[in-house]
């Protein structure tokens, strides 16, 4: 089972980043949903709450996402981040010491003094069952100490951007100093879900670990009910891959899952957090399915321009069979949009072309413009226009162009002015040397005498 989650979650995450490239690079600006969707359902005895699509980088969902609030187990998700970056050999081996253990309090496996366990095992304990033991037991492997590891937490929370959260222990427990915010905690899901390894021990349902030196092999079971059906099946959700929930009495129910869609198109994030309960609900779960009911039935990728689609036509000179040619996109754009979206009358497709003609010859598939494609004033992305069939060239209308263009350009209507400038100066000089040669023959008529 658990190569089977692992394998699953490595297809999903190279499916995310092959949808994250193709957005990066087909479209410009990525739509804010939540600015245009539906109503989202209201969340019942939810403390905050947010919601991430992670393809197109957008938060469709925010909830009192700044309001201060008690982290509980998300803590854990930062523990395995810090201990699983620092700690290059997951298979090293950790002698576990009294000091790791004696201020363990809350959900534990039960480690002895002595025990030697790997970093992996700790990290599969910890992200699989919430082990408080498994979280001590990596802060010293990694840092010596717990307060050196929490060091480390707070520092890695600051490069998150992640200013409105500080921790005081690695485990979750309560503190009164430690605090987050369900945007805060957003960021830190992310962190997470980008490394593949994390994800996949998160979403692991029944995690078995080899005997150790105190142990026979022990049977580890997911406490997150939206992955597992172990302690409770009826949170159990389809389509759920990981991260972590947990509860304390004073930070109340949380729940932080990655969840994608059965065609394996689109991931979401949703934090879920200070949720009540009672004795027929678990509102972190319920709040959950919720949000991700809703952002499946909402959005979804469009093809919003296809590449059989004629988007305009350039005229063209030069060709004694053909006036024009059309123009369709060299490729097809596919966005993130709401569900109920009408493609056909709400999407704005404009041309732009590279010039206002094109000169035969004309090859197919040459760029001759860019189409944008808006919706509701918002650039959903552009995409190159290409010419859809090739076109000759008139070689009698090419010499009449050349012929033409040579009248026209400043070389001859500078050789033709020079010669007119030359020609004037030729005449006038010539007829003055005429005027002045017939001077020259006439008599003149002073000092002749008449009689």
């Amino acid at each position: 089972m658990t190569k089977k989650r692992h394998a699953a979650v490595g297809v999903f995450r190279a499916v995310s980043f092959f949808f994250a490239l193709v957005l990066s690079v087909s479209a410009l600006a990525v739509l804010p949903p939540k600015a245009f969707a539906d109503e989202p359902p209201v969340l019942e005895k939810v403390g905050s709450a947010c919601l991430y699509n992670v393809e197109s980088d957008a938060v469709l969902f925010e909830f009192n996402a700044e309001e201060p609030v008690r982290p509980t187990s998300t803590v854990k998700l930062m523990t395995a981040i810090v201990a699983f970056e620092n700690s290059p050999d997951l298979g090293k081996q950790v002698t576990v010491t009294e000091k790791m253990l004696e201020s363990v309090r809350g959900n534990a496996i039960g480690f002895a003094v002595g025990e030697t366990v790997t970093v992996e095992q700790a990290l599969y304990c910890l992200l699989v069952n919430n082990a408080n033991d498994a979280a001590m037991i990596l802060a010293y492997a990694v840092a010596g100490s717990e307060e050196a590891f929490v060091r480390m937490m707070n520092e890695k929370a600051e490069t998150l951007s992640a200013w409105n959260t500080k921790y005081t222990n690695c485990t979750g427990m309560h503190s009164e100093d430690s605090f987050t915010t369900a945007a805060d905690t957003l960021k830190i899901a992310r962190c997470a879900y980008s490394i593949d390894r994390l994800v996949g021990m998160t979403g692991t349902g029944h995690y078995v670990m080899d005997a150790t030196n105190f142990s026979e092999a022990r049977d580890v079971y997911n406490r997150n009910c939206l992955v597992s059906k172990y302690y409770k099946d009826e949170y159990y959700y389809d389509g759920v891959i990981g991260l972590n929930a947990g509860s304390t009495p004073q930070g109340g129910y949380c729940a932080v899952a990655a969840a994608r869609d059965p065609e394996n198109t689109v991931t979401y994030i949703s934090v879920v957090m200070n949720a009540e309960t009672d004795d027929d609900n678990m509102y972190n779960y319920r709040g959950t399915a919720a949000l991700l009911d809703w952002a499946f039935a909402s959005f979804g990728y469009r093809e919003v321009i296809s590449k059989k689609q004629v988007v305009c036509e350039i005229p063209v000179r030069l060709s004694s069979t053909h006036d024009y040619v059309t123009l369709v996109p060299a490729d097809s754009l596919t966005v993130f949009l709401p569900s109920d979206v009408d493609i056909e009358n709400d999407v704005t497709i404009s041309c732009r072309t590279e010039s206002d003609f094109l000169d035969a010859p004309v090859k197919l598939g040459q760029k001759a413009g860019v189409a944008m494609v808006t919706y509701q004033d918002r650039m959903l992305g552009t995409v190159d226009l290409i010419a859809t069939s090739d076109v000759s060239r008139s070689e009698l209308l090419f010499f009449m162009e050349r012929t033409k263009s040579f009248i026209r350009s400043p070389f001859f209507i500078a050789t033709v002015v020079s010669l007119v400038v030359f020609t004037v100066l030729y005449v006038l000089i010539k007829a003055r040397f005429s005027q002045k040669r017939l001077r020259q023959r006439v008599p003149s008529s002073r000092g002749r005498r008449y009689r």
